[in-house]
């Protein structure tokens, strides 16, 4: 049965979506608009940061043993009712209407959600008003068997989980120090190389928005090789960007874009950018 389920609403999503539109900020070298709101709407007075880490704890433990994951999630759907629902709608309510005036929201929403299905199932047990019996059966079952899926499925969250248990002082700390050497990492891309990372980082690999913009970058980067094969008379550098020309084959439609077509894209702005520098 397919829960009805809204984005607009789950709080583990607006999470999610939070988190990688700071790391887009942060590429895109403007104020980290993204980064406040975190900071404003999920701090520890907040019943979105409980409920948060509900959403966080339903999606990222792990257990071998069914019993054991039927407890968790009985639990935490228990705990769920004890938050202040009247403070919760308020502030997601708040949240909503922030991102709303700060962003567009059609193209916040748009990303690829990996885990969507535990999330909507996390939002059926604990917010949907017109679940069914037979849609809360359904997402209960689906949540034990994320649950108690293989250990090396959930591994990638182990550190994230820890950053989630330091004290506020040393998260804040590490938040610097990791925006600091993100900074220092990619302080020499192209402006065309950080806004390829921007769109890769919102749109997600399997985003068809993401290949069509890579399809439409390849065809300008092509035309730009074409016209310095033109111009440049040394002829080992105009080999070279021949070369590189029938190397470049745009995305077809029934492939998905992986990370090796973001990296060709970023080698060939950088071909561009050092003839750009040295012909002008």
């Amino acid at each position: 049965m397919k829960v009805k389920h809204s984005k607009y609403k789950n709080t583990g999503i607006l999470f999610e979506l939070l988190t990688r539109q700071i790391t887009s900020d942060t590429i895109s070298g403007g104020s980290n608009k993204a980064l406040s709101i975190l900071k404003k709407y999920f701090n520890s007075k907040s019943e979105l940061l409980k409920e948060y880490k509900i959403y966080n704890a339903l999606s990222t433990k792990s257990y071998s043993d069914e019993n054991k994951a039927t407890i968790l999630v009985n639990t935490l759907v228990e705990a769920h009712t004890k938050l202040n629902r009247s403070q919760l709608r308020r502030e997601k309510y708040n949240l909503i209407k922030e991102l709303k005036s700060t962003y567009d929201l059609n193209d916040f929403f748009k990303a690829k959600i990996t885990n969507y299905k535990t999330m909507a199932s996390i939002y059926n047990l604990t917010e949907n008003k017109d679940a069914t019996p037979l849609s809360i059966v359904d997402s209960k079952v689906q949540l034990i068997e994320h649950i108690t899926k293989p250990i090396e499925k959930v591994k990638k969250n182990v550190v994230m989980e820890k950053y989630n248990h330091e004290d506020k002082n040393t998260r804040l700390l590490t938040q610097k120090i990791l925006l600091e050497k993100f900074n220092d990492k990619y302080k020499g891309l192209g402006e065309n190389q950080k806004i390829l990372l921007q769109e890769y980082v919102n749109s997600v690999s399997n985003s068809p928005s993401l290949k069509t913009y890579i399809n439409s970058e390849i065809k300008k980067v092509k035309k730009q090789l074409t016209q310095y094969a033109n111009t440049v008379t040394d002829q080992v550098v105009k080999i070279k960007i021949n070369e590189a020309q029938n190397l470049i084959k745009p995305l077809c439609k029934k492939s998905s874009v992986h990370d090796d077509n973001v990296s060709n894209l970023l080698n060939y702005y950088e071909l561009v950018n050092e003839l750009k520098s040295i012909h002008g």
